[in-house]
């Protein structure tokens, strides 16, 4: 039986490492070979906020609570309000080409669809009609952006709404 040399020396240097030592080996040659797994798995995990935007204090029979401060200080760069308060949280896992709905309120719906691993298409609908799409790179979400649509409340001056999707961290 004829052996290659330099197999037989492979051979012999894998025998002189340690079992967990051949484990970590071979968990890099795989994470080389198929990437990480959000990166094959396709499935896009996000949250969706309905935030309200006000300059008035939290009304008392109200449930609201604060919006967390990283979002908070990421919106406060192009928004003016005190207060930002959660009005409904939502969440949802999506496979690659999947759509999904989200109700936020009874005037307010989401569509997301992750078109293909790379990109993200929110569509908002206000009281029944298509109002905005947006789309935002998943890999720019999965590294901490933000995807934010808003506007105007009809229904109290100088407040706002606004729809918040990121990705959570890991």
């Amino acid at each position: 039986m004829t052996t290659n040399h330099s197999s037989r020396g492979l051979r012999r240097a894998m025998l002189g490492l340690s079992l967990p030592a051949l484990i970590v080996l071979a968990s890099w040659f795989a994470a080389a070979l198929l990437g990480t797994p959000q990166a094959w798995a396709g499935d896009l995990n996000l949250n969706a906020v309905l935030v309200w935007g006000t300059d008035e204090a939290k009304p008392r029979d109200a449930d609201y609570k604060e919006l967390d401060p990283k979002i908070r200080k990421k919106l406060g760069r192009f928004s003016r309000w005190r207060n930002y308060f959660v009005i409904k949280e939502e969440k949802a896992s999506l496979a690659r080409g999947a759509m999904k709905k989200l109700k936020m309120s009874a005037k307010c719906e989401l569509e997301l669809k992750n078109i293909d691993d790379a990109t993200l298409e929110i569509k908002l609908f206000g009281e029944g009609r298509w109002t905005a799409t947006l789309k935002k790179s998943a890999e720019a979400m999965r590294k901490g952006e933000l995807a934010v649509l808003g506007g105007d409340d009809k229904d109290k001056y100088n407040d706002a709404w606004f729809v918040v999707i990121s990705v959570p961290a890991p």
